[in-house]
């Protein structure tokens, strides 16, 4: 398990060059206004986005109390924010996309010691350059929130089904264009049979969003492997699995990712739980790869 106040040991800062960012990325530019230095330390409901014999899975899976503006449940309770009242301006702020259909929340309700997104961006904005706003709880956005286009950078995960509307399809095709970014991860390829819990889904709600593309293998040489790390060896997340989860898929527009996905899990690795079959390196990796994927989003 990781230790709160000292979660990972460090060596000294690596910098990256300046890149300039195209202006016609309307998200990542209103970030950092131009250009930006990276350095790093080195870590020690209308249309069904599902198979249809998976729709009995829908339902709200963690209810919301109008009252009191939080998301409640039998594992613990997830406090709101509001990111159309309160944008980012020029800090990065790791985001969660609240999205109908599934167990979206995964790892941050308050009952887990380490809330994963809340360790993961404590762990980034120690380790880089980048400048992070650490909030108190973990910080989600709900797919029709206005200040949805705020975040440059989006993170998604769970065990199940999603639901998107055909109005919330177009939308994410429009974040995208204006140059957002989705990480997104499956957090059990174990389920159905080995097929994975969230995969099918992701699968097919991309086939709605760009009909015209599909998701290709990453290989290791790939820069999102080496942003500020150089990996030259896939570790995973916490469920590395031969020939299903040592090797991560992507969305690509010309030659950027704009969808990342990972099937073996970075978030549990940060939430805690143990690692298979590497322990603390595989850990170790499942951190700098999700710093390489944040400085890939907000510099490519």
């Amino acid at each position: 398990m990781l230790n709160n106040s000292n979660s990972l040991e460090f060596i000294e800062k690596k910098p990256i060059s300046r890149v300039e960012l195209n202006s016609r990325v309307l998200s990542r530019r209103s970030f950092f206004k131009g250009s930006v230095g990276l350095a790093a330390a080195a870590l020690a409901a209308d249309t069904f986005i599902l198979p249809v014999d998976a729709q009995w899975r829908f339902r709200e899976y963690l209810p919301y109390d109008t009252a009191g503006d939080y998301h409640y449940g039998r594992y613990g309770k997830i406090e709101h924010h509001y990111p159309e009242m309160n944008p980012t301006g020029e800090k990065f702020t790791f985001v969660r996309l609240k999205y109908p259909g599934g167990d979206w929340y995964t790892n941050i309700v308050n009952h887990y010691h380490w809330q994963s997104d809340l360790q993961f961006s404590k762990v980034l904005a120690e380790n880089t350059t980048i400048d992070v706003e650490v909030r108190e709880h973990p910080q989600y956005v709900d797919i029709d929130d206005e200040g949805l286009f705020a975040y440059p950078f989006l993170y998604m995960t769970g065990h199940t089904g999603i639901r998107l509307s055909t109005q919330q399809v177009k939308k994410l095709r429009d974040y995208f264009e204006r140059g957002g970014f989705l990480h997104v991860e499956d957090c059990d390829a174990r389920l159905n049979n080995y097929r994975g819990g969230l995969r099918p889904h992701i699968y097919e709600m991309m086939r709605q969003v760009y009909p015209e593309k599909n998701f290709e293998r990453l290989e290791m040489s790939h820069p999102i492997y080496r942003t500020l790390y150089d990996h030259d060896e896939y570790l995973g997340g916490d469920k590395r699995i031969p020939d299903i989860t040592d090797y991560d898929e992507a969305i690509m527009d010309d030659d950027r990712v704009i969808v990342y996905f990972c099937p073996s899990d970075l978030n549990c690795a940060w939430e805690g739980r143990p690692c298979e079959p590497g322990g603390e390196e595989q850990r170790t990796w499942a951190f700098k790869q999700g710093i390489n994927v944040v400085a890939y989003a907000l510099t490519r």
